[in-house]
């Protein structure tokens, strides 16, 4: 099966620099690029940053990954992705996800995130198919909202998540599923089957919805390397993760569901990269890609048995490390990529 390839990174370098991976991202064959919008920890404004993503390509497809309605209320954020679509000659996406970079700092609290993407989702919709909303929701309202100025009705909208619920929501109303973090085959075939159901309710196929998988990524011919370059993002990754999937992804690994909640309650996130007892390096593999370019080849492989033919890189070169994203997504496209042509 064809696969497309995108490339995910947090815009902390100089935005000159940002421009000049999504150039190169292009040059090699990725048809994303995108971008977390994020915050507080050096990361750019993501819309700003994709903006001179847009200037400085002509087909990579851009777009956030992910936006949350609660930094970015609705309304503007349908603006937002519009005017990148305008001015990107109509190569924008729009990935939500239920948030929480920053939150804290902003004094924001993270309240009832499937409602909170359920409205979204219908708001968000609403405006750029160009339509006036008027919305009463429990978290969102819009009085006579319009974007008043010529908008594309066929902006794709993706959910990324980890969240049974919002699995199903994204198979519901969205455009497309960004299945976050999870590598292995049970992980996908679950999530797979979550979106299904969600496309069930809503009379919809499951063919109607873009599958994406979203996988922290590393490659070298020293596997080691590759999966400590990935195990502080999956650990982060993993102590997010809604406790809901906890059951299910853990099921192997007997003592890391106790581990990772003690971790998410404790916040203690440095305990949880230093200690090796229940999250192994087997552990990490079960959530990336990463490893020798034959392990790579052969995740990507298993991902698109499962029918989804769109995989997002989060490259990593180094552990703890949001820089040098070319060292992964260059070699990757060389050796990993043209398997899958």
């Amino acid at each position: 099966m064809p696969i497309e390839f995108g490339v995910g990174l947090a815009p902390v370098e100089k935005i000159d620099r940002i421009t000049a991976l999504a150039r190169t991202a292009e040059r090699y064959g990725y048809r994303y690029f995108v971008h977390a919008d994020q915050r507080f920890n050096g990361e750019r404004d993501a819309f700003v940053t994709l903006t001179a993503d847009a200037l400085a390509t002509e087909k990579i497809k851009i777009g956030p990954c992910v936006s949350d309605p609660y930094t970015r209320i609705p309304g503007m954020l349908a603006t937002a992705i519009a005017s990148l679509d305008e001015v990107s000659g109509h190569r924008a996406l729009l990935t939500l996800g239920a948030g929480g970079v920053g939150f804290k700092q902003l004094h924001i609290e993270r309240t009832h995130p499937n409602r909170a993407m359920r409205e979204a989702l219908i708001i968000i919709k609403g405006l750029l198919r160009g339509q006036e909303v008027n919305f009463e929701g429990k978290l969102f309202k819009t009085t006579k909202a319009r974007i008043n100025f010529p908008v594309n009705g066929d902006i794709p909208i993706y959910v990324a998540t980890r969240s049974p619920m919002n699995l199903e929501l994204a198979g519901e109303l969205a455009d497309g599923a960004v299945l976050a973090s999870y590598a292995s085959p049970e992980q996908v075939a679950y999530a797979v089957e979550k979106v299904k159901a969600g496309a069930r309710k809503a009379k919809r196929n499951l063919s109607d919805i873009k599958l994406i998988a979203w996988v922290y990524t590393s490659i070298s011919e020293n596997a080691n390397e590759a999966i400590n370059n990935v195990r502080p993002f999956v650990t982060q990754a993993l102590i997010n993760t809604s406790p809901d999937m906890y059951p299910m992804i853990f099921k192997d690994f007997p003592g890391l569901q106790k581990f990772v909640e003690t971790c998410r309650e404790s916040g203690n996130i440095s305990q949880a990269n230093e200690d090796r007892r229940f999250l192994t390096d087997e552990v990490i593999k079960r959530f990336s890609v990463a490893g020798t370019t034959q392990d790579c080849v052969e995740k990507v492989r298993n991902i698109s048995r499962l029918g989804v033919n769109t995989v997002w890189i989060r490259p990593f070169a180094a552990p703890f490390s949001e820089k040098d994203h070319e060292k992964v997504f260059i070699p990757f496209a060389e050796k990993v990529m043209p398997q899958f042509h």
